[in-house]
């Protein structure tokens, strides 16, 4: 009877040891590190909620959101294994520094394939801390309202979310002068466009990128969102120097039938950098094939200040046969079908937005000792009412 009941005691013993071992679960934090002026190593740790009671494995890979590989950060991927009987691991990533005016920036360390393990969190987020002054994110100046009486708001972008909404925005690339001997080659992404903080940033930038000595970001809404006539209502913070050119414009639809001018151009504002404290409003026009005509009218702020001090609102008021050109509601240039004719009006027909910061061409000159870059473009919403 003893012997019996130490057999099933030892009987309880092998099968209480062969009863599953808890999964672990592995733990990150979010963390924020300060971006700085040189390359340095960030030692992010992860770790497991008990001891591994047998090897762990899992694949990581780091994935850009408005932080950008390869100017920001070094990609990054790989597995980690983490023996039997240990609970900690860390993956070191390169954080790139520069003298950079920007936002805070982020990427993603995402986790897969799981072995022995339970991930409930498939990435952490690293945020790049800005440290170099420059781009004044304060949003002191000028505003409109969100709604007007009698007109309906068909389309805005407020530039709240983390990057630019190709749904409506796409990018135009290249290096071509632009048919005005311009100087930049304009990118794609994030390296010279970005939306944070509620604000869009287009930055140019002095430095060379396919065979160019300037790069910068050209973004456009052709064959997303066209409209013909309304309130346009854009406001924004300037940049300025010698040579630096932003445009915030409006192009026709018909472009690519027409060609340029024939298809009519509205510049609903126009900067030229070392006259930082104008603005200019034009509309272009012409036959097919022919030279552009234009009507440019310009405001001038006379209390001291330029326009990338704070923010104003770039205004077109639209209608069948008048364009009417407004600084903080404070009408300035007006163009009429009578001011076109004997030529054919263009402007009775649907246009799409262009947002630049050119660098260089005919009509500003060129940078020189006294420009300083990079220089920023930030627009806080753009609204469309009909």
């Amino acid at each position: 009877m003893k012997n019996s009941f130490l057999h099933i005691g030892a009987l309880a013993l092998a099968f209480a040891s062969c009863e599953p071992a808890e999964v672990p679960t592995l733990n990150a934090d979010d963390v924020q590190i300060v971006e700085g002026d040189d390359s340095q190593s960030l030692e992010f740790t992860l770790s497991l909620s008990t001891p591994a009671p047998k090897e762990v494995s899992f694949d990581y890979t780091t994935t850009d959101q408005s932080a950008t590989a390869g100017e920001d950060y070094v990609a990054t991927s790989g597995t980690v294994v983490i023996s039997k009987g240990d609970s900690e691991a860390v993956i070191a990533i390169e954080i790139l520094g520069d003298h950079e005016t920007e936002f805070d920036e982020t990427f993603w360390l995402s986790y897969s394939n799981g072995e022995n393990v339970n991930i409930p969190d498939p990435f952490n987020t690293i945020t790049l801390a800005n440290d170099d002054s420059g781009v004044d994110t304060s949003d002191a100046g000028y505003t409109t309202p969100t709604s007007y009486p009698d007109m309906t708001l068909v389309w805005s972008d407020e530039f709240n979310g983390s990057a630019l909404n190709t749904d409506d925005w796409n990018y135009e690339t290249g290096a071509s002068g632009w048919g005005n001997n311009e100087l930049q080659y304009y990118r794609e992404g994030s390296s010279n466009v970005f939306v944070d903080n509620g604000k869009l940033v287009i930055t140019a930038k002095e430095e060379s990128f396919g065979g160019a000595p300037y790069t910068s970001a050209r973004i456009t809404t052709q064959n997303k969102q066209e409209f013909q006539y309304g309130r346009i209502d854009i406001r924004a913070k300037l940049p300025f120097g010698q040579g630096v050119w932003p445009a915030l414009w409006m192009l026709g639809a018909n472009i690519n039938t027409l060609d340029w001018p024939a298809c009519g151009e509205i510049d609903i504002m126009e900067l030229l950098g070392h006259e930082p404290e104008k603005v200019h409003g034009t509309a272009h026009w012409g036959e097919v094939g022919s030279p552009s005509t234009f009507m440019t009218g310009t405001y001038t702020l006379n209390d001291g200040t330029d326009f990338s001090d704070e923010y104003h609102v770039f205004t077109l008021k639209w209608s069948q046969d008048l364009m009417q050109f407004f600084v903080d509601d404070n009408l300035f240039h007006t163009i009429s079908k009578t001011n076109v004719n004997p030529a054919t009006y263009r402007h009775n027909a649907p246009f799409f937005f262009i947002f630049n910061v050119a660098v260089g061409g005919n009509w500003p000159g060129y940078p020189d000792a006294t420009t300083q870059f990079p220089q920023h473009m930030l627009v806080d919403y753009i609204r469309v009412f009909q």
